[in-house]
C-alpha cells in the first residue's frame, strides 16, 4: 500500500514528515502546489464528501463512496468514522473505551483497514490533510497519532 499525505502548506508536510519518519517508501509527501497525485482512494473527512459522493456519519466503520462526478478525484472516497458513542443521562458522550483513543488515530486505522479489505495492499491512496482538517502545522498530536496508527496497521 502506497500512501500519499498532501497539503499545499510546507511547513505542514515539514512536519509530518519528521513525526511520520518513513523508512521505506509506502509513505510520499507531497505539496500539492507544486504536483497532482494520481492515486486510486482518496481519504476525506464527511464534512467535505457526504454532499458530493453520498453517504452519512456512521461512527463503526469507514465508508466507501464510488466517484461519479468525473471531478478529477480518485475514483474512490474514503469517510472515516468518528469514535464510537453511547447515551449517558441524556448526553451522548464518547464510549468509555475509546475516551483515551485520539479521533486521528481512530479515523485513519479504521480507514486503512477498510481500504485494505477491499481494495487489498495494492492500492495508492491519498490523506489530504485539508479534507481531513489535519492541515495545521503547529498541532503535532494529529500527525503523532497518524504515524501511530499507520504503524499499529502496518504490522497487522
Amino acid at each position: 500500500m502506497k500512501i500519499y499525505v498532501t497539503s499545499r502548506q510546507s511547513s505542514t508536510l515539514d512536519l509530518w514528515a519528521s513525526l511520520l519518519r518513513s523508512d521505506s517508501a509506502v509513505i510520499e509527501f507531497v505539496d500539492e502546489s507544486r504536483r497532482t497525485v494520481q492515486a486510486d482512494v482518496l481519504v476525506m473527512s464527511g464534512v467535505w464528501a457526504f454532499d458530493r459522493y453520498g453517504g452519512r456519519p456512521d461512527r463503526e466503520k469507514a465508508q466507501i463512496l464510488p466517484n461519479l462526478r468525473g471531478d478529477g478525484l480518485p475514483s474512490w472516497i474514503v469517510v472515516p468514522p468518528f469514535r464510537p458513542v453511547v447515551e449517558s443521562n441524556g448526553e451522548i458522550i464518547v464510549r468509555e473505551d475509546f475516551e483515551q483513543v485520539s479521533p486521528a488515530y481512530h479515523a485513519v486505522l479504521q480507514s486503512l483497514r477498510a481500504i485494505r479489505d477491499k481494495f487489498g495492499c495494492s492500492v495508492e491512496l491519498v490523506l489530504g490533510l485539508p479534507l481531513l482538517g489535519m492541515d495545521n502545522p503547529l498541532d503535532e498530536s494529529t500527525p503523532a497519532s497518524v504515524a501511530q496508527a499507520i504503524q499499529v496497521f502496518m504490522r497487522e
